[in-house]
């Protein structure tokens, strides 16, 4: 990497999905990355910190532009709009966010660029659905990977993604578990498929106990997020023909959707807050998805790329 090449820092996040899209982006940027610590009390102390470490990747002397990618998650908005002040012109501020409130944060307008699902306007990135870290070549080394885990399921094979509850919504029990299950093995069942199954680290027990017991009559198999590699989610985005998730997880909702495979939603109420579901009434409006139902249609749509929009819109700016 040359002098002119951009230094690529990402604020750390305590959040699964938030991180891996700080990661995405900076990993289709291509120019590598270093993660950095969130801002603590002492904002002094926090610049003087980055100061000295975009002191020791300048050595030569030369002046390199900063792309600094944070977003929704812990609140940080304000101490790193403040690092404007520190880097200047050197400085690309980027914010990715996910799930914003009503009344975003004034100080967002100090940003260079915001990819928002919800927003639109100057510096703005309209994404469908939210900024990611799937990719074509991920998606394909996790299928010929996993080839012979999935090699004698019926076909066609629906892959559900189960999510869970939410810091704001408690209503993935057990009934709702089993009406997910109800709906899923209609269409299993319809298509003369298969079924696989896994979950996340926000699903309930007893409620994934109750689901499974609902398919229980189909050729099904459930793998446990906790007992298999990182690469099998992907693994089975890939191989799925048709895909189902719970609408409480935008980024999963996302990631689904940019397969290109025919993604259907339960976004109903009790098991989904107010945002989740205007977010992925976006994919909708789109075509990459559809309401989970009793039954299903096959559709094709082209497959959304936020993350893809996101790093063009970076490159626009550098130039």
């Amino acid at each position: 990497m040359g002098r002119d090449t951009p230094l690529v820092w990402i604020v750390d996040s305590a959040y699964t999905g938030e991180l891996h899209a700080r990661l995405g982006v900076a990993e289709r940027l291509g120019y590598g990355y270093e993660l950095i610590p969130l801002p603590n009390d002492d904002a002094g102390a926090y610049a003087r910190l980055l100061e000295d470490r975009y002191g020791r990747a300048c050595r030569d002397g030369a002046s390199r532009p900063v792309i600094l990618l944070s977003g929704t998650g812990e609140d940080t908005i304000g101490p790193i709009a403040d690092l404007k002040g520190v880097f200047q012109e050197r400085l690309l501020n980027v914010y990715l966010a996910s799930i914003l409130p009503d009344e975003p944060n004034l100080r967002l307008q100090e940003y260079d660029l915001i990819a928002s699902p919800q927003l639109s306007g100057a510096n703005i990135v309209t994404t469908v659905g939210v900024v990611h870290r799937m990719t074509g070549r991920l998606l394909d080394q996790a299928f010929h990977r996993h080839q012979d885990v999935f090699a004698d399921l019926a076909r066609p094979l629906v892959g559900l993604l189960v999510g869970g509850n939410t810091r704001y919504c408690f209503g993935f029990h057990e009934d709702h578990a089993r009406c997910l299950g109800r709906r899923v093995a209609s269409i299993v069942a319809s298509l003369q498929g298969s079924l696989v199954v896994t979950n996340s680290r926000r699903t309930p027990k007893d409620a994934l106990a109750a689901l499974l017991d609902e398919i229980a009559g189909l050729q099904c198999r459930f793998f446990d997020w906790q007992q298999t590699g990182a690469d099998f989610y992907p693994a089975l985005l890939a191989h799925g023909d048709v895909l189902v998730a719970t609408g409480d997880s935008v980024s999963m909702c996302s990631e689904a959707s940019y397969t290109g495979k025919p993604l259907l939603v339960d976004i109903r109420d009790c098991a989904t807050e107010i945002y989740h579901r205007h977010i992925i009434g976006k994919l909708i409006a789109y075509g990459a998805a559809k309401p989970l139902s009793d039954a299903f249609q096959p559709w094709t749509y082209t497959p959304p790329d936020p993350t893809g929009a996101v790093v063009a819109a970076i490159h626009e700016r550098l130039l």
